[in-house]
């Protein structure tokens, strides 16, 4: 199926992803994680990626005065923040996928197995 994630910004090397659910999360990021395969660099080494997730309550306003923009912004986001910037840098054929522990109580144990059995045993948490 079809995952419902919304990209809300970017900047720099960050992109960063809401979702309602944390399923949803997780089944994207390793679409992008596989989709890294067809990301040529001219050094020849594989693209690497980090992903962190984490799940919980956002605040969003719009911030900036001579360039307002849109923004999501709070503990949720910092928690994702730190934990993509700590994470193991991952490649397609080596996937990582850095969950919080909200993140991975809010997937619940059924939920995790069956991602785990279906995509294979690159979520950290």
């Amino acid at each position: 199926g079809e995952e419902a994630v919304v990209k809300v910004e970017t900047f720099n090397n960050f992109v960063l992803l809401t979702s309602l659910r944390a399923q949803d999360s997780v089944r994207f990021a390793f679409k992008v994680i596989e989709a890294l395969r067809g990301v040529a660099r001219p050094d020849t080494l594989p693209t690497t990626l980090k992903v962190g997730l984490s799940t919980g309550p956002l605040t969003h306003g719009v911030i900036g005065l001579h360039s307002p923009r849109h923004s999501v912004f709070g503990d949720t986001v910092n928690t994702a923040s730190r934990m993509a910037s700590s994470a193991e840098a991952c490649t397609a054929d080596n996937p990582f996928i850095h969950l919080s522990p909200s993140t991975a109580a809010s997937l619940g144990e059924a939920e995790r197995a069956a991602l785990l059995s279906e995509l294979g045993e690159g979520l950290v948490m």
